[in-house]
C-alpha cells in the first residue's frame, strides 16, 4: 500500500495486525477487534469510549488506509492513528506513526527446537533483587518454567542474524513467541531465575522490554555457570575467565559466544546496575566492544569512568562495521586483531 506517497511492502491488514501485537505487548487495550467489511477494516475506534467499544464502528480504508469512525466523525490517516494508539497523541500529522510504519517490516519459519544438552541447570524458585543477580529468599515473581518452555521453537530469523549453533541457541535458550511473532531472549539472574523476556518482532525492528525491570547484564547467568561450550566448565569465582566482551545488543553478545569468546550485553548504553554488576565481576580485563557510533562511545566512556579497578581495551571497528552484527564469521573469530588499549 501506500502511505504518505510512499509505496510499503505490506497490506493495511499486516500493518494493524502489526500494530496490534505490540499494543498488546505494552498493555494499551486499543485496536483488540478487527473485522474484515470488503474494501474496509472495521476496528474499535480508538478516539472514543477508550477504545472499548463492543462492536468496532471505525473502518479503516484498505487502500490508503484513512480511518472514518461511523460514532464519532474522527477522520484521520494511518500515520494518525497510529501515533495516537501509541501514545503520542500531540502529534496531530501522525509523523511518529510514520516513523514506525517506515522501520517495522521479513517471513516466518517455525519448528520444534531440538534438544540439546548443555551442563547447566536452570532454577525458578526465588526472587531477583542483588547487585550481582542474586535472587533473594522471597517468592519468585519472574516469568515460569512454563511460560518459557512455551517459546521454545526454532526460528529462521537466528539464522539471518549468524547465529547457527544449536548448542548456543539452547545456551541462552533462544525462542520464538508465535502470539506475538517474535523471537524471545530470557534474561536471568546469577542464579537462572528469568527476571524478564525481551522480544524481537522477526519481520520488523521493533524491540521490546517489559515495563518497570531492572535490565540486569544479559550474558551473566551463562557466564557463572557454564562455558562447556568454550572451554573449561567455571565455577561461581570466574576464575577461568580472563577477557570479558561488553556489546550493547544480546546478539552481538550471542555472536562473540558463538565464536568462542566470553560477553555480556547491557541490552543498550548501560545503566547503574549493569555497570556495578561489571566492576564487581571478578575479571580484570574488560573489552568494550559497543557499537562504533555516538552512543556507543558515550557507553565505552561511561564505563572507563565507573570501573576503574578494571585494565579496559576496547574493539576499534573499521568505518564499514557498525557493530559486531556487522562483522563477518572470520572477522568474530579473530576480533582480537581490532582491540587497541
Amino acid at each position: 500500500m501506500i502511505v504518505n506517497d510512499i509505496m510499503i511492502n505490506a497490506t493495511c491488514e499486516e500493518i494493524l495486525t502489526e500494530l496490534q501485537r505490540q499494543l498488546m505487548i505494552n498493555q494499551i487495550p486499543l485496536l483488540q477487534k478487527f473485522k474484515d467489511s470488503g474494501d474496509n477494516i472495521m476496528v474499535q475506534c480508538p478516539y472514543h469510549g477508550n477504545g472499548q467499544e463492543r462492536k468496532p464502528s471505525a473502518g479503516i480504508r484498505k487502500s490508503d488506509g484513512m480511518l472514518h469512525c461511523f460514532a464519532c466523525g474522527e477522520t484521520h490517516t494511518l500515520p494518525e492513528v497510529i501515533s495516537y494508539c501509541l501514545g503520542n497523541t500531540e502529534d496531530i500529522f501522525g509523523k511518529q506513526g510514520f516513523k514506525w510504519i517506515m522501520k517495522n517490516f521479513a517471513t516466518v519459519q517455525v519448528e520444534d527446537r531440538k534438544d540439546v544438552e548443555i551442563d547447566m541447570e536452570r532454577s525458578n524458585t526465588t526472587n531477583k533483587n542483588s547487585v550481582l543477580g542474586n535472587s533473594s529468599d522471597t517468592e519468585f515473581n519472574g516469568v515460569t518454567e512454563e511460560e518459557l518452555d512455551s517459546y521454545r521453537y526454532y526460528h529462521s530469523y537466528w539464522k539471518k542474524r549468524g547465529i547457527t549453533d544449536e548448542n548456543i541457541i539452547e545456551l541462552f535458550d533462544l525462542g520464538y513467541d508465535r502470539k506475538t511473532d517474535c523471537i524471545t531472549f530470557p534474561v536471568r539472574d546469577k542464579n537462572g531465575d528469568c527476571l524478564f523476556v525481551a522480544r524481537r518482532n522477526v519481520r520488523t525492528k521493533w524491540f521490546n522490554y517489559p515495563k518497570d525491570v531492572s535490565k540486569s547484564l544479559y550474558g551473566l547467568y551463562e557466564l557463572y555457570h557454564t562455558s562447556s561450550y568454550i572451554g573449561t566448565p567455571l565455577d561461581y569465582g570466574v576464575s577461568n575467565v580472563i577477557d570479558l566482551y561488553v556489546t550493547e545488543s544480546m546478539i552481538d553478545c550471542i555472536l562473540l559466544w558463538q565464536y568462542h569468546h566470553y560477553a555480556v550485553a547491557l541490552n543498550g548504553t548501560g545503566d547503574g546496575l549493569q555497570l556495578e554488576q561489571l566492576k564487581r565481576l571478578p575479571i580484570r580485563h574488560i573489552i568494550l566492544a559497543t557499537d562504533n557510533d555516538k552512543a556507543g562511545q558515550d557507553a565505552r566512556k561511561k564505563i572507563r569512568e565507573r570501573l576503574s579497578n578494571k585494565i579496559i581495551t576496547e574493539i576499534q571497528f573499521p568505518e564499514y562495521r557498525k557493530d559486531i552484527g556487522e562483522c563477518t564469521s572470520e572477522e568474530i573469530k579473530n576480533i582480537k586483531d581490532w582491540e587497541v588499549w
